[in-house]
């Protein structure tokens, strides 16, 4: 049908493939690009006269020159195939060509700021996208090349392992990560780049400016690195801490205030301030609701009697009492 639309100008597959795209209108750049392809390959091609059909099995027969065989030339009521197996091998090379030489998609995804994704990428793995994140990647893997993805924000990344240890690179600004297949959380935001490993493990390759040799990380390893200042931070950690936003939480375990009210602002698109520098190097252990953020102000407000102000839709103001 999909051919009669493209080929054919049928009416009936016209009406059902415009349907269709109503239907789904973000599968539109899949199927413009799958038209292109089927008009690439069903191109006319030249029909062979019986002419040129004579001249083609008289070159055939003389390139068999194998001495002490015996040459049999095939009957004539097979010779009418040669055409369409000619034209049979042209259509497998036009598909080849196509997918080889034609410019490859990418593909797009994008969360917004209390939203959250899960992408099943080309190879079944599944990548889980924090808030305010986002990821591109080609739309057609093959089995040759690496599996290339790219980030900006905070992503879960489960690869699955191919038969030929094909290799997964996610690449941010301040590194490459390489992986054969494993769990591992990215997070992009502040100018740096920190990678926690759940299980298995990754090779990373910071930017092309550092001497830094690669770092080969096994689970548990936390790496934190920037381009810009050239800060390296590579230490011990629970990877269930920093990966609790896919179950819309934010775990912390002695962390310093300063460092959790940044994660609250890139996670729940609030602003807050602190009326006493002091107070942020004290640290905060538990879990906050990254739909409830009461719950964090309650308990600094019992712990470390502190007030809490809101000053605007999405700003609040820390004060001592």
């Amino acid at each position: 049908m999909f051919r009669k639309w493209v080929l054919e100008q049928d009416e009936t597959a016209a009406a059902f493939w415009n349907e269709w795209l109503l239907n789904n209108p973000d599968r539109k750049d899949d199927v413009v690009k799958a038209k292109e392809i089927l008009l690439l390959i069903c191109t006319p091609t030249h029909t062979a006269t019986a002419k040129d059909e004579e001249e083609t099995w008289a070159k055939v027969l003389q390139s068999m020159d194998r001495p002490a065989a015996k040459i049999v030339e095939m009957p004539k009521k097979h010779r009418r195939w040669i055409p369409y197996a000619a034209a049979f091998i042209g259509l497998i090379i036009a598909v080849f060509a196509a997918y080889t030489f034609y410019p490859r998609a990418e593909v797009h995804h994008q969360t917004a700021m209390g939203e959250l994704r899960t992408i099943e990428l080309p190879d079944h793995s599944v990548v889980k996208l924090n808030v305010n994140s986002k990821i591109h990647y080609k739309d057609n893997w093959d089995q040759v090349h690496p599996r290339e993805i790219w980030i900006e924000g905070e992503a879960f990344f489960s690869v699955t392992h191919q038969s030929n240890n094909q290799t997964f690179v996610v690449h941010t600004k301040d590194v490459d990560i390489q992986v054969v297949g494993t769990e591992f959380n990215v997070n992009t935001r502040r100018i740096k780049t920190q990678v926690v490993l759940a299980n298995g493990v990754v090779r990373l390759t910071l930017n092309k400016k550092s001497n830094q040799p690669a770092i080969t990380m096994k689970a548990g390893d936390m790496v934190v690195y920037s381009a810009a200042t050239t800060e390296l931070v590579n230490k011990k950690v629970d990877p269930e801490v920093y990966s609790s936003w896919q179950q819309k939480v934010l775990s912390f375990n002695e962390t310093p205030i300063a460092e959790v009210i940044r994660s609250l602002q890139d996670n729940m698109g609030i602003t807050i301030q602190l009326e006493d520098s002091s107070f942020s190097g004290q640290t905060f252990t538990g879990s906050i609701p990254m739909d409830n953020i009461d719950v964090f102000f309650k308990t600094l407000s019992r712990s470390f009697e502190v007030h809490i102000d809101k000053t605007g839709t999405n700003t609040y103001k820390i004060s001592n009492n």
